[in-house]
């Protein structure tokens, strides 16, 4: 394996202090931005300053005093104003009755501002009332209507500038963190995935890539250590394997002479003594190629799928099940419902698998009684259920009765079986990407074991109604 390679790199802080250095430079730029377009439109007169209406209306207050007669035609457009007599009637002006009172109420109380700034003119028997304010203007009248005096409008323009060069530069830094988190990313998918043959990117910051240098050497140890163990159990199954047909001799051997001499004369203790010998080189060779069958098949890790006539394995599966009750004058049944024209399976480690649940409903199912055997397609899957009018599975062996050397209670375990069975079933069904499912019959109280195994695209040549 191909260990990281180390670049030059960044601590991370660095990387988001360039963040901060990249967001206060566009911030001062903006503030220019600003300022500049500001002083653009003072100096083109599309912003009016801020004292322009006090400009204006101290040249109208001295027009007032040289002139005899004034009309509103004469007032400055950007001034507000209001005449009143001395009595504080109403005459005339731009501001609205109740804006008007308001200000003659300010300037009898001898104020001359409140939110504006006020000032007086009399011009004969007549008062003048301006109303003004110390802020930039626009010159257009359409532009004061529509927008926002040009300060609060300079300082909403700054903020939305910040948040938007904000949100761009952290949608940037984002992606680019990212970018620099992908090869940690990728190392820990391809660990969990049991993938160690791939080669760690650095990503040029510090902190990232001393933890991609820990995954890199955890790899390694990983690598090394699962190759050991997969050695190891390579190494176990094959000397079980082996120890299992080495006893398969001897074995043969002994079942043979007890089978001989059982052919000659001897008393009654002598009878039962020979069929004790008998009886447990039956249990020993069952066993025996129950480890066979288990260590053949944990050693197939890549099995040679094909397509099989679906009516080919039923007949045989039908064919054994038969075989298999004849001993106890054990009903058997046989259903099928929508199913594939062929199955892609591996034909002997599938019957394998389904033979030992056919198996253990038989050596769990009293005489007389029966076992069924419902066979059922649907768009997922193809279903192979198996019952019996046995007492059923514990609560115990509900959870447990798949597991490797499980013989389960008295209730339900004649003594015959080593716990290989279903074991071996549901690792047939794994091996084939499905799975095994262990219940009781509602009706019944007899077992229901289920394997089921998906529908592959190769098996879909055709339906078959039954």
């Amino acid at each position: 394996m191909e260990s990281v390679k180390r670049i030059k790199t960044v601590r991370l802080r660095t990387f988001f202090l360039q963040y901060l250095l990249f967001l206060s430079t566009g911030t001062i730029l903006l503030l220019v931005l600003v300022l500049g377009l500001f002083t653009l439109a003072f100096s083109s007169n599309i912003i009016l300053p801020a004292n322009y209406a006090e400009k204006e209306i101290a040249a109208f207050k001295e027009r007032l005093a040289s002139s005899r007669t004034v009309t509103p035609d004469s007032v400055p457009g950007m001034v507000d104003y209001t005449v009143f007599t001395q009595e504080g009637e109403l005459l005339a002006g731009n501001l609205s009755r109740s804006e008007a009172a308001h200000a003659w109420e300010i300037i009898q109380q001898g104020n001359t501002q409140d939110s504006h700034f006020y000032t007086t003119a009399l011009h004969g028997q007549e008062i003048w009332i301006f109303r003004y304010s110390l802020t930039p203007q626009y010159a257009s009248s359409l532009l004061r209507s529509y927008l926002p005096n040009p300060q609060l409008l300079g300082v909403l323009l700054f903020i939305l500038g910040i948040l938007l060069q904000a949100a761009l530069l952290a949608a940037r830094f984002g992606r680019k963190l990212t970018e620099k988190m992908a090869g940690l990313q990728e190392a820990t998918e391809n660990i969990q995935r049991e993938n160690l043959e791939f080669t760690v990117k650095p990503s040029g910051i510090s902190e990232i890539d001393d933890v991609l240098f820990s995954l890199d050497r955890m790899k390694e140890a990983l690598h090394t250590s699962l190759k050991r163990q997969w050695e190891l159990e390579r190494s176990r199954r094959e000397q079980i394997s082996a120890l299992a047909h080495d006893i398969k001799t001897p074995l043969t051997v002994i079942r043979g002479n007890a089978e001989l001499l059982q052919e000659t004369t001897q008393n009654a203790a002598q009878l039962e003594y020979n069929g004790y010998i008998l009886r447990s080189a039956e249990d020993i060779e069952a066993f025996v190629q129950e480890v066979i069958d288990l260590s053949s098949m944990q050693a197939s890790f890549v099995r040679q799928k094909s397509l099989v006539s679906t009516a080919e394995i039923l007949g045989e599966l039908e064919l054994q099940m038969k075989a298999m009750s004849s001993g106890k004058d054990l009903h058997t049944h046989v259903q099928k419902d929508t199913l594939p024209a062929f199955l892609f399976i591996d034909k002997e480690l599938f019957q394998r698998g389904i033979v030992n649940v056919i198996a253990n409903a038989v050596e769990h199912t009293p005489a007389l009684g029966s076992v069924a055997l419902l066979i059922r397609g649907d768009d997922a899957a193809v279903h192979f259920t198996v019952t019996d009018t046995g007492n059923g599975f514990s609560p115990t062996d509900l959870k447990e009765a798949a597991t490797q050397f499980y013989r389960g209670d008295q209730s339900r375990s004649s003594g015959n079986h080593h716990g290989m069975g279903l074991y071996i079933a549901e690792s047939a069904a794994q091996q084939h990407g499905g799975s095994l499912t262990i219940a009781n019959m509602s009706s019944s109280g007899g077992g229901k074991v289920t394997m089921s195994i998906p529908v592959s695209t190769g098996g879909r040549d055709g339906y078959e109604q039954e």
